[in-house]
């Protein structure tokens, strides 16, 4: 009896392998204080996507974070939900204007492996950072509102603008895009921020690579800050130093609040 090649076995396992990577279940943006009564559940819902969501599914599901965050607001009133972990999908939740909650549904990832002909799905859900992702719904946020851009940095918008740079000697405030909910809600009311957050939400969603999120995410990007030479090169000399000594380094970065020097 001939064997089969070690290659071929592994060719062969793989083939019987699917891999899905995470990716966006829905994303909505509600005001509990908008639909406070039973049957004005709709109007708590400032922006749902996907948005052919038959309408009751999206109540039930805003009413649901809803009731999560309430019930974990008696153990710590101050800090309540930031995350729901299930086996098929992660859900965080964030709350960056008083009263008003963003909500990003995340389908874990999946393994599909077959066996006795049958399809078996293994949902890695160790492989959903809460950090990560939690700062990915943080972004969201800021790039709906806008930044305040400092000294030579670079301001990045898939959706309007490919690179901003502000090139100035004083830090200065720019407005870019919408600014917050509550001045949309001042200057027009529900229907003016209804409208904002469809037109920006719609077109940023689509940029939004949850695949190939990772510990970039969390710091927003790369800052570098900025060092005289010698204490630069004195920190060159301490890496290559920290290099040497450990065989098992393979790559070093070196930060200081949160602004990468090496």
């Amino acid at each position: 009896m001939s064997l089969r090649p070690v290659s071929e076995l592994l060719m062969a396992f793989a083939v019987q392998e699917k891999h899905y990577p995470p990716s966006l279940l829905s994303f909505f943006i509600y005001n509990p204080k908008f639909g406070p009564r039973e049957g004005e559940e709709e109007k708590k819902i400032l922006f749902y996507h996907p948005s052919e969501v038959e309408k009751n599914e999206k109540i039930k599901n805003v009413g649901l974070c809803e009731a999560i965050v309430q019930f974990t607001r008696t153990f710590n009133p101050t800090k309540p939900a930031q995350s729901l972990h299930t086996q098929k999908n992660r859900q965080f939740f964030l709350e960056p204007e008083d009263g008003f909650w963003m909500v990003m549904v995340v389908k874990n990832p999946v393994v599909e492996k077959q066996k006795d002909g049958k399809a078996i799905l293994e949902y890695q859900e160790d492989e959903i950072l809460d950090k990560v992702y939690s700062s990915v719904l943080e972004q969201c946020y800021k790039m709906y509102k806008g930044y305040i851009v400092d000294s030579y940095r670079f301001f990045f918008n898939a959706c309007l603008l490919r690179i901003f740079v502000c090139h100035v000697t004083d830090t200065v405030e720019l407005q870019l895009f919408n600014g917050t909910f509550n001045k949309a809600m001042d200057a027009g009311g529900v229907t003016l921020l209804k409208d904002r957050l469809e037109k920006f939400f719609l077109r940023y969603l689509q940029t939004l690579h949850l695949q190939s999120c990772d510990l970039l995410d969390v710091f927003s990007g790369i800052s570098f800050f900025p060092l005289d030479k010698m204490t630069y090169l004195k920190i060159q000399s301490f890496i290559n130093r920290v290099e040497e000594s450990l065989s098992l380094v393979k790559y070093t970065a070196f930060l200081y609040n949160d602004q990468l020097i090496w």
